[in-house]
Formats: structure tokens, sequence, C-alpha cells
């Protein structure tokens, strides 16, 4: 089952403000809404254009940082 705003932002180790934010900011910028808004407490569920999206991102290729934390290639 998908995760809330609130058990995503905790596995990010964030707010949950936070995380809604930059996905506002994100929606904002692409145009389009990537979630279906629910109520509180509710799975969050993609949008077609946010599947599309996500799919998009998976295809960016990441590499590990000698810490293990992951980076964009392009980002020093």
């Amino acid at each position: 089952m998908p995760p809330t705003l609130t058990e995503a932002a905790q596995d990010l180790g964030i707010h949950h403000s936070t995380l809604a934010i930059q996905l506002n900011r994100l929606e904002a910028d692409l145009g389009h809404p990537l979630f279906e808004r629910a109520e509180r407490a509710t799975a969050m569920k993609l949008t077609r254009f946010g599947k599309r999206v996500a799919a998009a991102a998976q295809k960016i290729p990441v590499r590990k940082c000698h810490d293990g934390e992951r980076k964009h290639p392009s980002k020093p």
C-alpha cells in the first residue's frame, strides 16, 4: 500500500510540511498535479501524469558516494 504523506516524510527524514511544500512546488513547476488529493492520513495515489513522471525519474542514473548517499551523477 502506498504511504501517507507523513510516512513518506518520515522515511526521508524530513517533516511532513517540508515534503508537502516541496511536492506543491514541483507540481507548480510541472504544471500538473502528481497526486490525487485525499483525506488526511490516507495513502497517496499518483495521478496519470504522476505515474509518467515517476517512470521517467526511475530512469535517471544515480551513483553512490563514499558515504553511501545516493546522488545524481551531474551533482558533485
